[in-house]
């Protein structure tokens, strides 16, 4: 069968998307035919739905995979109705959207099937069960909306080998087993077009070593993953969560891209958590040492997971960048809010170790969370001032449905909803109400947070920022409405007066959500000067 799958990241960075990657290599593996359509304004146009329903006549597959972040839902909600009222093409919904709230997306009936939780082995079996005409109404991890089973039995020959609900009800069927990743195999990156998405984000590419995360934390899903699976796929604990692919594998994945994508100059590994495993961490750089593979890379860690061991075996195998969750410096938010149990004083040890191998650090931070006054803000800011790593990216809190963050904020009736259905990223704005004066601060910390950072640096710069600072904070909504979309080219004006002279400082690279230490963006700068005098073509280290 051929299988159209459709992605969205619209508003989101330009990349693959490592669950339709798992899904098409196997369905490819199986003799099936698969093809993406990618929507991001940063790689091409945005489609129109007559675009979109253009793509699937050409194709002409049996089945029409939609992948579902919140933000993109809506997206897959208009153009799979345009599709299946034009075509009749049978469509299934997965993502994670799709396994935050299985029942809100099931209720609402806009797709034949929903998939909930890791999809392979359930969209093989949906695949090769409507290729034959046989039931599909059993299948471990799918769902069907109750306004949708009578279509879906017109495309089986088969009766249903189970009782059907009360009509009115859905079709649930609970989650199977997490897949074993020995048993999958490797993963279609050539869905993707690989070669334009390197060359939009100079040469970086993301892969997984992985899946899972042992920790609970509120903004993320692994803790409702992890309860789902707990309850109906069989796992006992959130260890069972955590798995890795071999390292061999990997080492051969990699391989692979060099070869057919000379473009390719960096790797991000996207674990969630890529330090966590001590002994994975050993043999992998140890086998990637031996590879010679050569590209720089980039990790994820845990500052509980991090110390000068795990810092110099990452420094001996090429690791470019160490990036960290580092979220709030207020003690008090990380516990009751986030659920992140750490002292600053092991977060700032853990950025030490790797500053100590040289190390460039990256951490995130978030703001505008519930129950967090200005004070806990600035506990925030002191942290970041103190630490000095080499680039920090921050974020507005953002209550994803079902998480633990959303019941929350909803508990404390913070959530806009109106203005949650228009954020198409957590970056550029807040959907919490915390009253006028706290909005507009929240915004202003939103386009020129590093500003606040500076002031409180012992750096020489840091007077000039403190007056920045408070110019800032004085302005009123009005003042404010004028003057923010000329903020960055004012802080970048103001960074090159500062790097000519060699002041340090941070300024605002790469993304406008991204503040870079002024030592890397001259270390880029020379690196870059000397590979262009001798011919040699080198990535750019401006996407993590």
């Amino acid at each position: 069968m051929k299988v159209l799958l459709i992605y969205p990241s619209i508003d989101c960075p330009p990349g693959i998307n490592h669950g339709l990657a798992a899904i098409s290599g196997v369905l490819e593996a199986k003799g099936h035919t698969t093809r993406l359509f990618q929507v991001c304004e940063k790689l091409w146009p945005l489609p129109s739905p007559d675009d979109v329903l253009s793509a699937v006549r050409e194709f002409e597959p049996g089945l029409i995979g939609f992948s579902a972040m919140s933000q993109q839902y809506d997206w897959c909600v208009e153009n799979a109705r345009f599709i299946q009222e034009a075509t009749g093409i049978p469509t299934v919904v997965g993502g994670v959207h799709c396994t935050m709230v299985p029942d809100e997306v099931t209720a609402e009936g806009h797709f034949d099937y929903v998939c909930v939780g890791e999809g392979e082995w359930a969209m093989l079996e949906l695949v090769e069960r409507l290729e034959s005409g046989r039931d599909t109404t059993a299948i471990p991890n799918i769902r069907i909306p109750a306004s949708r089973i009578q279509r879906v039995l017109t495309l089986q020959e088969t009766p249903p080998t189970q009782a059907l609900p009360r009509e009115g009800e859905p079709i649930v069927n609970a989650v199977g087993a997490f897949p074993d990743l020995t048993t999958l195999p490797p993963k279609n990156y050539e869905l993707f077009d690989l070669d334009h998405i390197l060359h939009v984000r100079h040469g970086w590419m993301g892969m997984l070593t992985s899946r899972g995360c042992p920790y609970k934390c509120t903004y993320c899903f692994n803790r409702e993953i992890v309860e789902l699976y707990k309850d109906e796929g069989g796992i006992k604990s959130s260890k069972d969560y955590l798995r890795h692919y071999s390292v061999e594998r990997i080492i051969e994945e990699i391989q692979e891209l060099k070869r057919r994508h000379p473009g390719l100059k960096t790797l991000i590994f996207d674990d969630d958590l890529f330090t966590l495993n001590r002994d994975y961490v050993r043999q992998f750089c140890d086998a990637y040492i031996a590879s010679g593979i050569g590209l720089p890379f980039v990790v994820n860690a845990h500052v509980q997971k991090f110390d000068r061991d795990m810092a110099g075996m990452l420094a001996r195998a090429g690791c470019l960048i160490v990036k960290y969750g580092l979220e709030s410096g207020s003690d008090q938010i990380r516990r009751e809010v986030l659920w992140r149990y750490m002292t600053n004083e092991k977060i700032e040890a853990s950025f030490a170790a790797a500053h100590a191998f040289d190390l460039h650090t990256s951490a995130f931070v978030m703001f505008g969370l519930p129950k967090e006054s200005w004070s806990q803000i600035q506990e925030t800011i002191r942290l970041c001032a103190r630490i000095k790593m080499g680039r920090f990216r921050w974020a507005i809190f953002f209550p994803f449905p079902g998480t633990a963050g959303y019941t929350i904020a909803k508990d404390l009736d913070l959530i806009d909803y109106e203005k949650m259905k228009n954020l198409g990223n957590y970056f550029d704005g807040s959907c919490l109400k915390f009253g006028d004066a706290h909005d507009l601060l929240i915004d202003k910390l939103g386009r020129c947070f590093h500003w606040w950072v500076n002031a409180e640096t012992d750096w020489p710069t840091a007077p000039f920022y403190a007056k920045l600072v408070k110019e800032v904070e004085s302005m009123d909504r009005a003042t404010w409405r004028r003057e923010r979309e000329g903020i960055l080219e004012r802080d970048r004006v103001i960074s090159e007066e500062f790097l000519r002279k060699g002041l340090p400082h941070y300024s605002v690279r790469y993304s406008h959500v991204m503040a870079v230490h002024s030592d890397f963006v001259d270390w880029e700068r020379r690196t870059h000067a000397k590979a262009q005098a001798s011919g040699d073509e080198l990535a750019s280290y401006s996407l993590d």
